[in-house]
C-alpha cells in the first residue's frame, strides 16, 4: 500500500519536480502530512508550487519546510530518513 501512495504521490501531484533528491524530500513529508499541504507552503496554484521547488536545492527546500510547513514534525520526518539511509 505504502509503495503504490508513493507512486500515486510521484506521478500525481508531485509530478514535475526535477531533482531527485528534493522529490525524495517532498514523498517524504507528503507521505506524512500530505502533498497539499506541502505544495501550499510555495504557492496555492500547484504549477507555481512546483516551479518555485524547483529553483530550490535540497537544503533549501528542507529550510523552506523547516520553516513554513504547519506540521512541526515534517522536516523531522526527512531527518529520520536521512539517518536510516546513512545506516544502510
Amino acid at each position: 500500500m505504502g509503495a503504490a501512495y508513493l507512486n500515486i504521490l510521484e506521478t500525481g501531484p508531485l509530478a514535475g519536480i526535477e531533482d531527485p533528491k528534493v522529490l525524495q524530500y517532498a514523498l517524504v513529508v507528503s507521505y506524512a502530512n500530505g502533498a497539499g499541504a506541502l505544495l501550499r507552503t510555495f504557492s496555492s496554484d500547484r504549477k507555481k508550487a512546483i516551479s518555485k521547488i524547483n529553483d530550490l536545492d535540497a537544503d533549501e527546500f528542507l529550510d523552506h519546510v523547516a520553516r513554513n510547513h504547519p506540521a512541526p514534525q515534517a522536516p523531522r520526518y526527512i531527518y529520520k530518513l536521512e539517518q536510516a539511509l546513512d545506516a544502510m
